[in-house]
């Protein structure tokens, strides 16, 4: 069996050591083994976009996996806990500990999986970041924290070209090299988001999050400051600060954008007229809609539907 079709395999079910594939609830013990993801032992590294993470029972790995959530929710579960996942949410899960998905919602996320003496072979001084430490270096549960939007902006650029890179075979391209220097100057930038973060702060993030969920449910309408207080269970001046202090806006300016995000979305799938697209993200006057519109993309509406659609045409 060839390592992508072991690897598409992986993806619905399970593989046993000897190659073997199992269901999800088919078994009482679940182990992903190094050789159904890895292409060569020289490069024990891969970069999985799960676009939706499904529920998948208890299971273990051979090899290190580092999860960045992007999008959705859902629950990393283990025998004795549980740790709820929204946007912004990462996990370090080390070789032989047991986790499972559940309760999952629109779950999207990148799963880092990288083999056991990759990185401690060429460390260098990665080992004196209390971060790395904390995180990367424990062998028996699974550490995590909370980034903020603009911390998950930076990073996922990042892990876009590490996969690139992990994906490119060609002989003499430099793509391994380039592949394990992304990988290294991920575990650099999370342990230093790690080591500068109070766990105080990263608790406020979470309550954004529970905020900015509440957000995504509801982009056919304008929200009130009133409503999001609620929804985090701060004061409106924590709330104002917490989100000027992670996302740059307003947590109003902030839903505005998300509601023309979700306009261009409507407008890419054409056939929808520009007061259907406005009614449906809420905006009630289409003047309005014009306005907040051009803010956020610099052009209008109709200037977006003209360079989407020639560019399809």
């Amino acid at each position: 069996m060839s390592h992508k079709s072991k690897l598409n395999n992986c993806l619905l079910g399970v593989l046993d050591k000897h190659g073997k594939m199992h269901n999800h609830f088919g078994m009482s013990e679940t182990i992903l083994t190094e050789n159904s993801f890895f292409y060569e032992p020289t490069m024990q590294l891969k970069v999985i976009k799960r676009d939706p993470e499904l529920p998948y029972r208890l299971h273990s790995h051979e090899f290190h996996e580092l999860v960045i959530v992007i999008s959705g929710r859902g629950i990393n579960f283990t025998a004795d806990e549980q740790m709820p996942l929204r946007e912004g949410s990462v996990l370090f899960i080390p070789p032989g500990v047991e986790h499972g998905y559940k309760d999952v919602e629109n779950l999207v996320l990148y799963n880092i999986l990288y083999g056991r003496n990759l990185i401690t072979r060429h460390a260098l001084d990665l080992t004196e970041l209390p971060g790395f430490c904390a995180i990367f270096m424990q062998s028996e549960h699974i550490e995590g924290l909370t980034l903020s939007p603009s911390q998950i902006a930076e990073l996922i650029p990042l892990v876009q070209l590490m996969e690139k890179e992990a994906d490119d075979q060609s002989f003499g391209s430099g793509s391994k090299t380039l592949a394990y220097a992304y990988l290294v100057e991920l575990l650099v930038q999370i342990s230093r988001i790690y080591d500068q973060i109070p766990r105080e702060t990263n608790q406020n993030a979470r309550r954004l999050w529970e905020v900015i969920s509440y957000m995504d449910g509801n982009l056919d309408k304008a929200l009130t400051t009133e409503d999001l207080v609620i929804i985090a269970n701060m004061s409106t001046s924590t709330l104002n600060r917490c989100f000027k202090q992670s996302t740059g806006l307003s947590p109003i300016e902030f839903h505005i954008h998300k509601r023309i995000a979700y306009a261009c979305s409507l407008i890419q799938e054409r056939g929808l007229s520009m007061g259907q697209v406005s009614e449906a993200c809420g905006f009630k006057d289409p003047n309005y809609f014009s306005r907040q519109f051009r803010k956020v993309m610099a052009m209008s509406p109709k200037q977006y539907q003209r360079i989407f659609t020639s560019r399809f045409t």
